[in-house]
């Protein structure tokens, strides 16, 4: 039985104040720590051997804070497929004031985000093939063992979206809670997705 444990990053101030922090190099905040730190508690005992970790710096402090909660020693893995949506013209700015800008689509965004189409920017669709692509290679490295992967919320939607086999139209309607360990199980036949939260069927 292989297993990938999934996790959003802990809490950081854009997320308290509604800020796009994209690929910046946004820290946890208090709260964030002690978020993680929880979540490493509750993983405990399930045998985790390696985590791989969005490269940015609050998802690389979240799985450092996790590991040291385990009961083994764990090899921490920086991953660029578990990296955070990637729109430039966004990050730094609150919600307030990209709706204030019609031609950033956030209005699209907020709405139907599996329309979004920005020059230069990333879509759903291309976060998902490398989220996916991801998954999928840790689940060949890791095959018979149990790994975590620390990401941001818009990859762990895609994912979650791809093996409940639903379309990215669906994407708001899984909420995705910081520093809440969420199962992917694969079987031969199936991924079993388990989440302390309600999922769309």
């Amino acid at each position: 039985m292989t297993k990938i444990w999934l996790l959003r990053h802990g809490q950081t101030q854009a997320n308290i104040v509604g800020r796009f922090a994209g690929r910046t190099p946004e820290p946890l905040t208090e709260e964030g720590r002690h978020q993680a730190q929880k979540a490493g508690q509750k993983l405990r005992g399930e045998g985790i051997r390696r985590i791989y970790a969005s490269p940015l710096l609050r998802t690389m402090e979240t799985a450092r804070l996790v590991a040291q909660e385990l009961e083994n020693s764990v090899e921490i893995v920086p991953d660029e497929d578990f990296l955070e949506i990637n729109i430039p013209p966004w990050e730094g700015k609150k919600k307030t004031e990209l709706k204030k800008e019609p031609s950033l689509q956030y209005e699209i965004w907020s709405k139907t985000p599996h329309l979004f189409r920005l020059e230069g920017c990333e879509t759903l669709e291309q976060v998902l093939r490398r989220a996916v692509r991801g998954c999928e290679r840790v689940f060949q490295q890791e095959q018979g063992h149990t790994s975590l992967i620390v990401t941001h919320m818009v990859v762990v939607r895609v994912i979650l979206l791809h093996y409940l086999r639903l379309p990215l139209s669906a994407y708001r309607k899984i909420p995705v809670p910081n520093a809440t360990p969420i199962m992917l199980q694969r079987s031969p036949n199936h991924t079993l997705v388990e989440a302390p939260f309600e999922l769309p069927r």
